[in-house]
């Protein structure tokens, strides 16, 4: 049995979508796959990975390479592949490595063409694009965006988790065809949940990064809206660390105990929150397929969010949810205090949602990863 390698550009904690997708997916290989799951980290930090994550070894590569094509950048990590190269090609022996999947890609991957362009690496390279990666991608200057499509034209599979990702990467390089597999969620652990029901303040629940892509600045001035409404309700906002997180926390803090920040929620954790809210809310600005709307849909949480990216494969307006567009307070604010007025309505949307939500399962979705990778180009 040969070994899928999971490459990501940072250690891995499980504090964010692409975290839970990589280990997911890896988790559900080692459970039954004709590949063994292994996670490799190319980044150049000082800390050590941990040796494995769930159950899943992972290696330090240690590759330095720039993420967005800066010729300096460039220069340095060439400068560097002549002692990288020979042990990560050793790497690749030892662990009998038949395919490598770079998640969250950055140029870093390259050193994996030039081991098998040099033959010390027959095996399969695929990209996996998540969402910002590849948004990222498509606002770079002419010459970058070159390199990038050169990137993507020579690996053996090129995946995305939604169709509109797929068509960002293709307008990077129209000749790749990218593989769609949507994300999945765990959903036994999410279809447990026990809803906790409340005649009293009306509960919000939002996850996500703190991050400017998530838009909480939009939410929270979308909240503000509402209690100016005199509406009764209380927010809790759950993510990992970010670059915004100090000014939400700051802005929440005008709300007093209406608000709650909550950072670095470990995901076994959620299934309680999702228990003790009565709507969920993402104003995400981007997004890839957020798996966080399939754990909301399996726990019966109706669903506001935006129409970005992803979403709308996931979210029906009016049927499984209710859709604004991004950047839009008002909207948002709309949105949310029909759905919590009306429990005829937020019932619906939540049994349909739930109907659907179910069938993402990660073992339908490492399923079709493997069919994937198991075909020869």
């Amino acid at each position: 049995m040969g070994s899928c390698l999971f490459i990501l550009p940072w250690i891995p904690t499980g504090g964010g979508g692409v975290d839970e997708a990589v280990l997911a997916l890896a988790g559900e290989l080692k459970a039954g796959s004709r590949f063994r799951p292994l996670i490799g980290v190319t980044c150049s930090s000082v800390l050590r990975p941990p040796e494995q994550v769930r159950g899943i070894p992972v290696i330090s590569l240690k590759l330095h390479g720039p993420y967005y094509s800066r010729l300096w950048e460039a220069v340095k990590s060439a400068a560097w592949l002549p002692s990288e190269l020979p042990v990560l090609a050793r790497l690749l022996r030892f662990h009998d490595v038949e395919v490598v999947n770079i998640n969250f890609p950055n140029l870093a991957g390259a050193a994996f063409y030039l081991l098998r362009f040099l033959g010390l690496y027959k095996g399969r390279i695929a990209l996996t694009f998540h969402g910002s990666d590849i948004v990222g991608v498509t606002r770079l200057p002419p010459l970058a965006r070159f390199a990038w499509k050169h990137y993507i034209r020579g690996a053996d599979q090129v995946f995305a988790c939604s169709n509109a990702l797929a068509a960002s990467v293709q307008s990077i390089c129209p000749q790749r065809q990218p593989h769609v597999v949507y994300n999945g969620a765990d959903i036994a652990l999410f279809s447990r949940v026990a809803r906790l029901r409340s005649s009293g303040s009306k509960r919000i629940l939002h996850i996500g990064m703190f991050d400017p892509k998530k838009s909480q600045d939009v939410l929270l001035a979308a909240f503000q809206m509402l209690r100016d409404r005199h509406f009764d309700c209380s927010l809790t906002m759950i993510g990992a660390k970010g670059p915004t997180l100090e000014e939400v926390r700051r802005v929440a803090a005008g709300f007093g105990d209406r608000v709650s920040v909550l950072v670095d929620v470990e995901h076994d954790r959620i299934p309680e929150f999702m228990a003790n809210a009565d709507l969920f809310v993402l104003p995400s600005r981007s997004e890839g397929f957020p798996l966080v709307l399939i754990e909301a849909g399996a726990a019966g949480l109706p669903v506001v969010a935006t129409s970005a990216g992803g979403i709308p494969e996931f979210i029906a307006h009016g049927a499984t949810g209710l859709l604004v567009e991004p950047d839009n307070p008002r909207a948002l604010a709309d949105a949310i205090a029909r759905v919590l007025e009306n429990d005829e309505l937020a019932g619906g949307l939540a049994a349909r949602l739930r109907a659907q939500a179910v069938r993402y399962t990660w073992r339908r979705a490492a399923d079709e990863l493997v069919a994937a990778l198991s075909v020869r180009p």
